[in-house]
């Protein structure tokens, strides 16, 4: 019975092992098969290698290849860099995920860094071509950061640059595309473009036109005292040093029909004495210098000497005598007839007093050094007694242009970090009769550089600023009270003593985000500030006005999104209002003309009515009795409450507000060449010459009293009497 149990089992064991065992069957990942990849961004003629054998994508970026195995195929599989057509070339990125993936019959993407051979040519405001042997130098930056800097013989050959990228989505791979925008083109020693006003998308457009900014500008000279021309030509001088000699034509003119853009000394050659002057050139002008002819000299000598010899001839009666030549004189009492030199002091003093009058007025006049054809600068206005201001926003990067904008400035895209486009804005609002700027603002090393610039700016324009603290974060969440309290001790160090927030009696900082604290918290956080600054909230309503009470200095509306043509508005400012100023507190009245944030994502759009909007609001505010006015906004344009002169409204709603404010306004107070930098100083021609001449009637006067203080210069008793008897009136 044993046995029998045992002889099966036997026979099992020697089955197994005399019989072969079955073969195992090999992962798939150690087998030959087809690699299938997909290029990212789809180009056709990609080159790709593996484990001997090429191939090629095909139109829409696919392509297989044989593969002896799928293991370690990152470290067998090569991109080349291949030109795929005559401007374009690919480079290898990125893989997604593991080539390993292909094994199971996926399709792999292989992203490419794509580059493109573009080229550029320039052309002034009409189109015209500019040569570009003109051109010293151009820099061109990219959206991630990239700066190229051409000069010399890279200005005239075509440049391969970056096009595109690949970075990981949710998706899979993408392509993101590049831009490029022009810093600056200089032009005889200065940059003739608005720095990031050119943008350029490789992948779009490879022959860039550069618009470069060229002005038509006619010289002309006339005479200093009397109205003909005057002088033979012009010596122009460039930024770079570059000296250029322009003879006037028949008309007494000279057209440059390209000048750059940039400041140039001008002196008149011929005809007189001309000082050399800075013009600024920012427009198609005309240009009229004053020339201090040979006849306006010896006018001013004449005057002077005539002067000079009449003190001479009033303190030296022996002199008249020699020369025949009387003063009448009124009788006077006896005891009134001494001191004989106060009447030529008199009539010195007299004179010297009216030539420096003169000096004077001429100065004012000659204060200009070039006259060009627009009217003078507006007077402030008498239509607001109180500040106003414009909200202004210092955030903007050439990316920043690319969302939630449907209109654009006339200025072009620009940075928040250019000094020329915040100099222009400082200009045109003064021009309009803003006061100042309530800046946007909080500590990060970007924001405070430009706040550096913009104060340097203003102090130089005589224009006045205010903070608006972003106590909030991207997100909208507030800031912590610790940073805020930091912040606010940082600006007051730097700012609290600066003549350009001198408006109230301390600097204006209105704190964003102030309602989402309690006022105990607030009052907790400003109360150091408050020593050196006046910290404003933001409350929206008037029971928050009660609930902060005297924790702050006042309270400063953000209302863009009110509609003051239905009537609400007054009422709710006025409430506003009564309630601010019931806690002794400063008000700031808002003033919008118009409001649309669907490109943010809102619903809400407020019509801007041609300006009719902006009025109603203004006259809103204004019945408020508010402390200032805030103008919302300079330059928002996510928002659309832009007063900025823009592409889609031109300079409409500045002249608007202009008018609100009863200045008549030239927009182009901007460009015009007369706003020049108040870092020049000494006297104008003008007041050279006829200073020049006061003190030559000085000189004599001075050697007349001296010579009568003398004891050596004293006449003798006889001589005294002679001159009495001669000058003593008859008896009747």
């Amino acid at each position: 019975m044993t046995a029998r149990r045992l002889l099966p089992l036997l026979l099992g064991v020697l089955a197994v092992l005399l019989l072969p065992a079955p073969a195992v069957a090999a992962p798939a990942s150690a087998l030959p098969g087809t690699l299938k990849i997909q290029m990212v961004p789809p180009i056709k003629g990609v080159v790709v290698t593996v484990d001997g054998n090429t191939a090629r994508s095909d139109p829409k970026g696919l392509l297989r290849v044989r593969v002896r195995n799928f293991t370690g195929l990152d470290q067998r599989l090569t991109v080349v860099p291949t030109e795929v057509s005559p401007d374009r070339r690919v480079l290898f990125d990125r893989f997604r995920g593991s080539l390993d993936h292909g094994v199971h019959s996926r399709t792999v993407e292989v992203g490419l860094r794509t580059q493109r051979r573009v080229s550029w040519r320039y052309a002034d405001r009409d189109g015209a071509p500019v040569p570009l042997g003109r051109v010293t130098e151009m820099r061109l930056r990219s959206n991630t950061g990239e700066v190229i800097e051409l000069t010399g013989a890279d200005l005239a050959r075509p440049l391969w640059v970056a096009e595109s990228r690949t970075q990981q989505g949710p998706r899979g791979l993408a392509s993101k595309q590049l831009y490029y925008v022009v810093d600056t083109v200089m032009v005889d020693g200065t940059s003739v473009v608005n720095r990031a006003g050119h943008k350029f998308v490789p992948w779009e457009r490879q022959d860039w036109l550069i618009e470069l900014l060229f002005f038509k500008v006619s010289f002309s000279a006339d005479d200093m005292f009397f109205a003909q021309r005057a002088g033979d030509g012009i010596r122009l001088t460039r930024a770079d040093g570059r000296v250029q000699r322009l003879p006037f034509a028949a008309d007494g003119s000279v057209l440059v029909p390209d000048l750059p853009r940039g400041t140039y000394t001008v002196t008149v050659l011929g005809g007189g004495v001309s000082f050399g002057r800075p013009v600024s050139i920012s427009r198609d002008q005309q240009v009229t210098l004053s020339v201090i002819s040979p006849v306006d000299l010896a006018l001013v000598v004449l005057g002077a000497l005539g002067v000079a010899v009449g003190l001479v001839l009033v303190g030296r009666p022996a002199l008249r005598r020699r020369l025949r030549i009387r003063l009448p004189r009124r009788a006077r009492p006896a005891h009134q007839r001494g001191g004989r030199w106060r009447r030529p002091l008199r009539v010195g003093l007299g004179s010297v007093v009216a030539l420096l009058l003169l000096a004077a007025v001429v100065g004012v006049v000659a204060s200009r050094p070039a006259r060009a054809a627009d009217g003078p600068a507006p007077a402030p206005s008498a239509a607001a007694p109180v500040p106003v201001f414009a909200h202004y926003y210092i955030w903007f990067n050439p990316t920043s242009w690319n969302r939630a904008k449907i209109d654009y400035p006339q200025l072009g895209r620009y940075s928040s970090d250019d000094t020329e486009i915040m100099r222009r804005h400082v200009r045109m609002a003064k021009a309009a009769g803003v006061t100042g700027f309530l800046v946007s603002w909080k500590h990060t090393p970007q924001l405070d550089g430009r706040l550096a610039k913009l104060v340097e700016v203003a102090r130089a324009e005589s224009f006045r600023l205010g903070i608006v603290y972003q106590g909030l974060d991207f997100s909208r969440k507030p800031l912590p009270l610790a940073t805020v309290r930091a912040d606010l001790d940082l600006f007051a160090t730097r700012y609290a003593t600066d003549e350009v927030f001198d408006v109230f009696d301390k600097p204006v900082v209105v704190w964003n985000g102030s309602d989402r604290f309690t006022a105990a918290e607030v009052a907790d956080t400003v109360r150091a500030a408050r020593k050196r600054l006046l910290v404003l909230g933001a409350a929206k309503s008037t029971e928050e006005v009660a609930t902060y009470g005297t924790a702050l200095d006042g309270q400063a509306y953000y209302w863009s999104s009110a509609d003051p043509v239905d009537g609400r508005t007054q009422d709710r400012l006025a409430a506003m209002s009564r309630a601010v100023h019931l806690h002794g507190g400063l008000w700031i009245a808002p003033v919008a003309p118009g409001y649309d944030a669907r490109q943010l994502g809102g619903q809400r759009e407020v019509a801007r009515r041609d300006g009719e909007t902006l009025r109603a609001s203004f006259a809103a505010a204004r019945l408020s009795q508010p402390d200032a006015l805030g103008v919302i906004s300079w330059n928002e344009f996510s928002e659309n409450t832009h007063v900025e002169p823009s592409e889609r409204f031109g300079a409409r709603y500045l002249e608007v507000l202009a008018d609100l404010l009863g200045v008549d306004i030239d927009h182009d107070v901007a460009m015009d060449s007369q706003q020049e930098h108040d870092d020049h100083w000494g006297l104008p021609a003008w007041g050279a010459v006829v200073a020049s001449g006061g003190v030559l009637a000085l000189l004599p006067l001075w050697v007349f009293l001296r010579r009568r203080r003398s004891p050596d210069g004293a006449a003798s008793p006889a001589q005294r009497g002679a001159d009495h008897d001669v000058e003593a009136p008859v008896d009747s």
